[in-house]
């Protein structure tokens, strides 16, 4: 009775343990701000500008009420952002299909 009565209260212990773990992870990520999306890096390309001057435009494109940055408010100022530059993934041609011809086969 007694080796029970001890294992249960190991138990108990080890689950308010990861219960208080689980909360803290969780307070922890909303403390950080964490949104599941990366912030995008803006330039102007072929021009100099200033900390200042996208502090200035990011204000400017930036509503107040849901703290959302406009993308088109910041394109129509010149920047561009940098993961624009790459454009969608191209998918790679089927090499088992034939482009053309009858022949089959690798060769």
């Amino acid at each position: 009775m007694v080796a029970s009565s001890i294992a249960a209260a190991w138990y108990h212990a080890v689950m308010i343990r990861l219960g208080v773990f689980l909360v803290a992870c969780a307070l922890v990520l909303t403390a950080c701000g964490y949104t599941g999306r990366s912030e995008k890096q803006w330039y102007k390309p072929n021009a100099d500008y200033t900390t200042a001057e996208f502090e200035r435009d990011r204000a400017e494109c930036t509503d107040n009420k849901t703290k959302v940055l406009a993308e088109d408010c910041m394109r129509q100022r010149g920047w561009a952002a940098l993961s624009g530059d790459i454009g969608p993934a191209v998918k790679a041609p089927d090499p088992t299909k034939s482009s053309g011809g009858s022949k089959s086969g690798k060769y």
